[in-house]
């Protein structure tokens, strides 16, 4: 791993695919902005038909809001996850991405973390500019007393750090740090199956992993209704089973099934990238 190398590669890429992440991060800003700019139209409106805009703040909450950014980016970070390899895309980007005076791990590591991480701070950015905003729109015309904060960051800080981190992430229904490791492993697994996506099929191929994902869930659901009804004939005595213990094993079982996936699939996503050719039979 050369420094020097990493960053030409990142100013090369930079360069070459400005517009694109622009793009990318202002359409994200806008769709997770929706929630605040009709909010603001309506308040608008109600004042001009009654004459009382504070009516419209009744119809407003943070915690909608804040649900709906963190919607949108569950559903875009795979989107931009999709475009790890963007640079593969036609037979002349191949060319200049295979020529570079790089490594291929170089080049590797700058195009996962352009697209998983830097969505991510893209996300992070937006969240709490959008929050900056809100407040400070409904402090201007509603009174600062009205006006409160959305973002976790905030959120936390006005808690104090008093709290334990299972706690604050999971809330006060209660919870487990099991659930949120499994959870977490879950999402990256997830966003793994994108970049293997990518790297299998540069065009279509957010569209093509969405597929793979509904027809792997359909198989496993008509596999369950096919296999339930065997389990239930066959003589089983439950009353030996310790179900602590049973739940611990799902527990572990689902911690590996995700590590394993998200281990083969970044192992996969790299070897196919050291393998990419200017044309093949899947990317013409």
């Amino acid at each position: 791993m050369n420094a020097n190398r990493f960053i030409n590669v990142a100013r090369w890429n930079f360069a070459i695919n400005r517009s694109q992440y622009t793009k990318l991060a202002l359409s994200l800003f806008l769709v997770m902005s929706l929630p605040l700019l009709l909010f603001i139209l309506k308040t608008i409106w109600v004042s001009a038909a009654t004459g009382n805009a504070e009516y419209a703040l009744t119809s407003f909450t943070g915690i909608n809001m804040g649900s709906w950014m963190s919607a949108c980016f569950l559903f875009a970070w795979p989107i931009f996850v999709g475009y790890t390899f963007h640079n593969l895309l036609t037979k002349q980007s191949r060319i200049q991405e295979l020529t570079l005076p790089a490594t291929n791990g170089e080049k590797f590591l700058f195009h996962a973390l352009v697209t998983v991480v830097g969505s991510l701070l893209v996300y992070v950015v937006s969240y709490f500019l959008l929050d900056v905003l809100q407040y400070l729109y409904v402090g201007i015309i509603y009174g600062f007393s009205n006006a409160h904060w959305i973002s976790y960051a905030s959120i936390f800080f006005a808690r104090g750090l008093g709290e334990t981190p299972t706690n604050y992430f999971l809330g006060d229904a209660g919870g487990s740090v099991w659930l949120l490791l499994i959870m977490d492993l879950g999402l990256i697994a997830f966003l793994s199956t994108f970049v293997l996506g990518n790297a299998i099929k540069y065009k279509h191929n957010v569209l093509w992993t969405y597929l793979f994902h509904w027809v792997l869930g359909f198989a496993s659901l008509l596999g369950l209704g096919l296999i339930m009804p065997v389990l239930l004939e066959m003589d089983i005595d439950i009353q030996h089973i310790d179900p602590d213990q049973l739940l611990l094993a799902i527990k572990w079982g689902a911690l590996l099934f995700f590590a394993l996936v998200i281990a083969f699939c970044w192992w996969m996503s790299y070897r196919l990238y050291t393998r990419a050719q200017i044309t093949t039979l899947r990317n013409k």
